[in-house]
């Protein structure tokens, strides 16, 4: 599968009162708000289907794909491809991103490879 969101990078637009970032457009996608807390890390999963981009709003979180760690500042996003291993936490402050999720969003399509709390290999729970 080619990358979902080809030719589809933010584009960024200063205006007198404020900025516009335009994540997605013109794309069937799936879009949450993920709030991470201090001292918090999600699971290490991956995706058999689905891409997953990742538009920090705030620093202060990490980021690990495949065993490679990044540390993102505001407005930094990360494309995570299916079969990506990846999970992120937060150090030392509350920390924002937008994922948007291309491809038809379903709870059977995550895997747990790793989990602080207990639920590697259980299936993921809304």
């Amino acid at each position: 599968m080619s990358d979902a969101r080809e030719g589809q990078n933010t584009i960024y637009s200063a205006r007198p009162w404020g900025d516009i970032f335009m994540v997605v457009r013109n794309q069937k996608c799936s879009v949450d708000l993920t709030e991470v807390k201090p001292g918090k890390r999600a699971s290490l999963h991956s995706h058999a289907i689905r891409h997953e981009l990742f538009h920090f709003l705030d620093d202060g979180g990490i980021l690990e794909i495949d065993g490679n760690l990044f540390h993102p500042k505001a407005h930094e996003e990360f494309m995570i491809k299916p079969g990506q291993k990846h999970r992120f936490w937060a150090e030392d402050t509350i920390f924002r991103m937008l994922v948007v999720s291309f491809a038809e969003w379903k709870a059977e399509d995550q895997i747990r490879h790793e989990d602080d709390y207990g639920r590697k290999g259980e299936p993921l729970k809304l």
